[in-house]
C-alpha cells in the first residue's frame, strides 16, 4: 500500500507531466531549499559608476563587486530563467557591518505581477557576508529588491544576492562570504577587534619584554607566557581597534634589557609553553626544552632541545619609525629576530628615513664572537640612501619568513638561513641562502629562540617619546620547528 506521501509525489510526477501542476502543491513540497541559480540581474539604468546589476550575482564578495544604486525605491530585479519554487532570500550589503540597510522583496511569475514576501525589512548592520531571509515557499521567476537607503543616506549596495527553493535551477552552494567578509568586531585579516592580542593569536609559547619597568625593581618588566593570556597595555602591546592586529609600540628611551641600549616592546619564544618546571635557558648554554637547535649540532644537543631548526613566519606592518636623533640610528626597528646564547643568526630590520616615502629591508647575521654580516633585501641600509623605489611604505602590509635548514654537502650538515619578504601584492623577494657553517653555531653549547615585535634601534631621539617612536602591527605569527 502506497503512503499518502508517496501518493502526493505520484500525483505531482503526473501533474507536471500534464503541465498542470498546482502552484500550491509544488510549493509545499519544498522542504529542503537549495540555493538556486540567478540567470540574470537588471534596474533602471540607474546604477553609480561600474557599479552594475550582474556585479551582484557574479559570486564575489569584494567591496569592488557589487550593485549600487542612490535614491528611496530603487530596484533590483533578479530573473532565474524559469519558474521556480522560492523560499528565501540571501543578501550581503556592501558596509553591512558599519550601517543597516531597509530594504523589501516581492516575487512575480511573468514580471508585470508582484506579491510581497518580505517588507519593511533591515539588515542586521553586523556583517557584509550573507544575511539570509526564508519565507513561505512561493512559484515565481522573478524576484524584485526594492532598497530604501540605508542609516549613512541613500545608497543600496549590494555586494551579493542568493535565492534559495526548489526547482530545476538548483546548484551547489556557492558560499556565503564570511571567509571574506568584514563584520562588527572583525577587522579585514579575520581578526576581532573587540579582544586582547592572545585572542587572536596563539601566544602560549610566547613571553612579552616591554620598553618599561612599571614595579620600580629596576629592572625591564616581562609578562611570562601565563600572564600573557587575556593582557595587554594600550602604552606597549594591545590590538588595534580598526584591524584587529597585534600592536608593539617602544619607547626608544624607555628601559632597556641587561646587555641591550635599545628598548623594546617584542615577544621571545617559550617553547615550554608555560611549564615553569623547565628554565628558559640553561646557565651552561647547553639546550633545553624551552630552545631549540640547528640541525647540525651534535645528536645530544638535538636531543635535548625542544625543536631543531625552524621557521618563523609574520604579516605586519611598520606603522611609525623615529624620525629624529643621531643619523646612523633614526628610522630603524628590528621586527624579527633568531637569538642565540649570546649572539643573534638573524636581525631582520625595517627601515625608513625621514626625507624617504619608502623604508628598505635588511638583515644582519652575527658570526659567534665576529662583526655583523650584513645582507640587503630591498634598498638600502645606508643612513643617506636615496628612496628605494622597490621599498615599504609605513602601514604598507607585507609578510617575512624566516627559516633555518641544512644541507648535506661532502658529508658535512651546512646550516642554511633563508628569509624571503612577501608584498602585498604576492611579489616574492628572496635574499640568497646563507650559509652558516663557519658562523660557530652548530656546537652542543648555544641554542636559538625566535623573537618578533618592535626592538627600537634608535635610543637617541631628540623629541618626546609621546611623538616620537617606533609601532609595527602583526596581522599573523607563526613559529615552527623539526624534531
Amino acid at each position: 500500500m502506497f503512503t499518502d506521501h508517496r501518493m502526493k509525489l505520484i500525483a505531482i510526477g503526473a501533474a507536471l507531466l500534464c503541465g498542470t501542476a498546482p502552484a500550491a502543491v509544488l510549493a509545499a513540497e519544498c522542504t529542503n531549499a537549495s540555493q538556486l541559480a540567478i540567470a540574470s540581474a537588471s534596474d533602471d539604468g540607474m546604477y553609480d559608476d561600474i557599479y552594475a546589476p550582474a556585479l551582484a550575482i557574479d559570486g564575489k564578495f569584494q567591496p569592488d563587486s557589487r550593485w549600487s544604486s542612490e535614491g528611496a525605491g530603487k530596484q533590483l530585479v533578479l530573473d532565474m530563467g524559469s519558474s521556480q519554487t522560492v523560499s528565501g532570500i540571501g543578501l550581503a550589503w556592501y558596509k553591512g557591518d558599519e550601517r543597516k540597510s531597509t530594504y523589501g522583496v516581492e516575487v512575480s511569475a511573468d514580471g508585470d505581477s508582484w506579491t510581497p514576501v518580505i517588507a519593511d525589512a533591515q539588515s542586521g548592520g553586523t556583517t557584509s557576508a550573507i544575511e539570509r531571509t526564508d519565507f513561505d515557499p512561493v512559484e515565481a521567476r522573478y524576484v524584485r529588491v526594492t532598497g530604501q537607503g540605508n542609516e549613512a543616506g541613500g545608497w543600496n549596495s549590494l555586494l551579493e544576492v542568493q535565492l534559495f527553493g526548489c526547482g530545476s535551477a538548483e546548484i551547489a552552494a556557492t558560499g556565503d562570504g564570511s571567509d571574506v567578509a568584514s563584520a562588527a568586531g572583525k577587522g579585514i585579516h579575520g581578526l576581532r577587534t573587540d579582544a586582547p592580542p592572545s585572542e587572536n593569536f596563539d601566544l602560549s609559547m610566547w613571553k612579552l619584554t616591554l620598553p618599561a619597568d612599571l614595579d620600580n625593581d629596576g629592572k625591564v618588566d616581562e609578562v611570562e607566557e601565563n600572564q600573557l593570556q587575556g593582557w595587554s597595555d594600550e602604552r606597549f602591546f594591545y590590538t588595534d581597534p580598526a584591524t584587529g592586529g597585534m600592536v608593539f609600540r617602544t619607547v626608544p628611551s624607555g628601559t632597556t634589557t641587561s646587555g641591550s641600549h635599545y628598548a623594546r616592546s617584542e615577544l621571545r619564544e617559550m617553547i615550554r609553553a608555560g611549564d615553569t618546571s623547565i628554565s628558559t635557558r640553561n646557565d651552561d648554554g647547553t639546550p633545553n626544552k624551552n630552545n631549540w637547535v640547528f640541525s647540525s649540532a651534535p645528536q645530544d644537543a638535538q636531543d635535548m632541545a625542544g625543536g631543531v631548526d625552524g621557521t618563523l613566519k609574520a604579516t605586519l606592518s611598520v606603522n611609525r619609525v623615529t624620525r629624529t636623533g643621531e643619523s646612523g640610528k633614526v628610522g630603524r626597528v628590528i621586527i624579527g629576530q633568531i637569538h642565540a646564547k649570546d649572539d643573534e643568526p638573524i636581525r631582520l630590520y625595517y627601515r625608513k628615513l625621514p626625507t624617504n616615502k619608502y623604508g628598505s629591508i635588511y638583515y644582519a647575521h652575527e658570526p659567534v664572537g665576529q662583526d655583523d654580516q650584513y645582507v640587503e633585501i630591498i634598498g638600502d641600509r645606508s643612513s643617506n640612501a636615496d628612496n628605494p623605489d622597490d621599498g615599504i611604505a609605513l602601514d604598507e602590509t607585507f609578510s617575512y619568513e624566516i627559516k633555518v635548514d641544512s644541507e648535506e654537502r661532502d658529508g658535512v650538515i651546512h646550516p642554511m638561513l633563508h628569509v624571503s619578504i612577501t608584498r602585498d601584492d604576492g611579489t616574492v623577494v628572496e635574499a640568497k641562502p646563507y650559509d652558516m657553517t663557519d658562523s660557530g653555531y652548530s656546537n652542543g653549547t648555544d641554542f636559538m629562540y625566535f623573537k618578533a615585535g618592535a626592538y627600537s634601534q634608535n635610543n637617541s631621539i631628540t623629541e618626546s617619546p609621546d611623538r616620537d617612536f617606533d609601532q609595527v602591527t602583526f596581522y599573523k605569527l607563526e613559529a615552527t620547528h623539526g624534531k
